[in-house]
């Protein structure tokens, strides 16, 4: 394969994870709502645990350095937390 097939498939894949966090945040307005209704906080520290553990799991899985991964999940926690708060700031 050339070197511009490859990086336009690279391209793809980046268009890919940019979408799906897209679509992550689209739930995490989903989240923002429940949360409110059921009188929770938004940084649920057990919460964001669990879901970088799911993440060094999974990329223990499928042999990929942990650290690196979660460093990106770390990331898409904060993100989260974020636009609930921002969310939450708006409504009031």
């Amino acid at each position: 394969m050339s070197l511009d097939t490859l990086r336009s498939s690279i391209e793809e894949k980046d268009h890919a994870i940019i979408t799906l966090i897209a679509e992550r945040m689209s739930i995490v307005e989903d989240i923002a709502r429940e949360k409110e209704r059921q009188g929770l906080p938004v940084r649920i520290p057990d919460q964001a645990n669990a879901v970088l553990d799911r993440a060094t799991a999974e990329s223990n899985n499928l042999g990929l350095d942990p650290a690196p991964i979660r460093e990106i999940f770390q990331i898409l926690v904060r993100m989260s937390e974020e636009f609930q708060e921002q969310w939450r700031e708006k409504k009031e």
